[in-house]
């Protein structure tokens, strides 16, 4: 363990007596106790005369650091955020569970014990501080309906009547942000939003007067075309001044074959990992995953090459997460995990404390999976709840949807609502006559809408007489 006390004698000890600013003859006696116990007491911190990481830390003498089961402390709690387990600040067998995953995905010695090596991986060795949210738990749901032909995904489903169309809600500024929109965990009040997820062009979405764009974090959707930082920095722009919110699309309930991340032994039984199941049959190229599984997390976040981690390297504001509803299909249909919406709402979580410790005020965005909201915790993780098929095209494009389906979904909607949860709506509409009266039930709703088609291979400029 990362903890020293009296009686230890060797160089280390010398390290920090230099640090303390005492005759550094490696010996830990009476006088390193009381220098110790006399900076404890200076920074706050627990007042025994033994050096633990937390003092090892904040002393800059890190290469002395590795975390075993049995610490305790700050930087336990740190690490602990980071691989999504409970941050008691003990170090325990779920957090030695945890930590031998995330170095098994980071081609680290899996031992379990945190080092210096994955600390430094975890990016936990810089002395800011983790920002904190509250966790998971439970719930129900309906189904949903995906698109056919943009790389990415859409899907859908339902909604009932709170009286605010505006989606708003704000929380204190993060200081030293890009920008004045950005705040808090993520809420954030957003008044008019695009998406597209095929044929990007980044001056099209520089030119949008909006607060918020959803877009793939590639111009089509592989590596090659992946967006650098200057080009999402360019699209922050806004017609007329001043900046949008750009965040990326992510899905997190099934793996995409077009992804970077895809290898070819996975179709194959024999090499299939374990967390990977059956292909979409309304999706091509589509496979449902194990979300909780520790190793399709890995592919997710914990690494520079993770999907996540690329995202926020690239400068996105946040992520718009996909196929959250997955926990139907698990649950309802496959009945393999009775748990599901559970398992979802912790990778959720998961996601935003990972994203936050990089980047305060990350944005965390859900599409569809809307009975997660009638939970209390997962409503104070997300910055927004995304929708689709509202009130068209849940079972077919242009056709309505049954008032039973979206009086179900608008409660949900108006759960996540009362807990403060702005909603952003999407309708597959292109006759006039049901836009407009999507338009008009939406805003009823509390909702701000977007029309578009659903291949999302365009933007919708009509909307914004751009």
């Amino acid at each position: 363990m990362a903890t020293y006390e009296k009686g230890d004698s060797d160089e280390e000890v010398a390290r920090f007596q230099r640090k303390l600013g005492i005759r550094a003859d490696g010996e830990y006696g009476s006088e390193t106790v009381a220098a110790v116990k006399a900076w404890q007491k200076a920074n706050g911190q627990k007042v025994d005369g033994m050096v633990g990481p937390d003092m090892l830390l904040a002393l800059g003498v890190v290469e002395l650091i590795i975390l075993e089961n049995g610490d305790d402390g700050e930087l336990v709690r740190r690490v602990q955020e980071l691989v999504g387990v409970e941050a008691d600040g003990d170090y325990g067998d779920e957090t030695v569970k945890a930590v031998r995953a995330f170095q098994r995905a980071n081609k680290l010695k899996a031992s379990g014990s945190a080092d210096l090596k994955t600390l430094g991986a975890m990016g936990v060795l810089d002395g800011t501080q983790p920002s904190r949210s509250p966790g998971p738990r439970q719930l129900p749901q309906q189904k949903s309906a995906r698109s056919s032909s943009s790389p990415a995904a859409s899907r859908g489903k339902q909604l009932p009547p709170p009286k605010a169309p505006i989606a708003e809600r704000s929380a204190p500024s993060e200081p030293d942000q890009p920008s004045a929109q950005q705040a808090g965990d993520g809420k954030r009040g957003v008044r008019s939003w695009a998406y597209q997820l095929a044929d990007i062009d980044p001056k099209k979405i520089a030119a949008l007067s909006v607060d918020l764009v959803v877009i793939d974090y590639a111009a089509d959707g592989d590596d090659a075309t992946a967006f650098k930082a200057a080009d999402v920095k360019r699209m922050k722009q806004r017609s007329g001044g001043g900046e949008k919110l750009v965040v990326s699309y992510m899905s997190i309930g099934e793996a995409e074959d077009y992804r970077y991340y895809w290898q070819a032994g996975w179709k194959n039984d024999a090499t299939r990992p374990a967390w990977l199941d059956a292909l979409n049959p309304d999706w091509d190229g589509n496979y449902k995953v194990r979300y909780w599984d520790a190793d399709w997390q890995a592919v997710i976040l914990g690494s520079p090459e993770a999907y996540l981690d690329r995202i926020i390297a690239a400068g996105f504001d946040g992520v718009y997460l996909d196929i959250i509803d997955a926990f139907e299909y698990w649950r309802d249909e496959k009945r393999e995990r009775p748990d599901a919406d559970k398992d979802m709402i912790a990778f959720v979580t998961r996601i935003a404390k990972y994203a936050r410790v990089k980047r305060p005020g990350f944005l965390i965005i859900p599409q569809n999976g809307e009975a997660l909201l009638d939970d209390p915790a997962y409503c104070a993780v997300i910055s927004m709840q995304a929708k689709e098929d509202i009130f068209y095209g849940a079972d077919s494009d242009g056709r309505a949807n049954s008032k039973g389906a979206i009086s179900e979904c608008l409660e949900h909607l108006a759960q996540g609502r009362a807990h403060g949860v702005p909603v952003i709506a999407i309708e597959y509409l292109k006759d006039g006559k049901k836009i407009s009266d999507a338009s008009a039930r939406l805003a009823e709703a509390g909702c701000v809408a977007y029309f578009a088609d659903r291949d999302l291979d365009e933007l919708n400029l009509k909307q914004f007489k751009v």
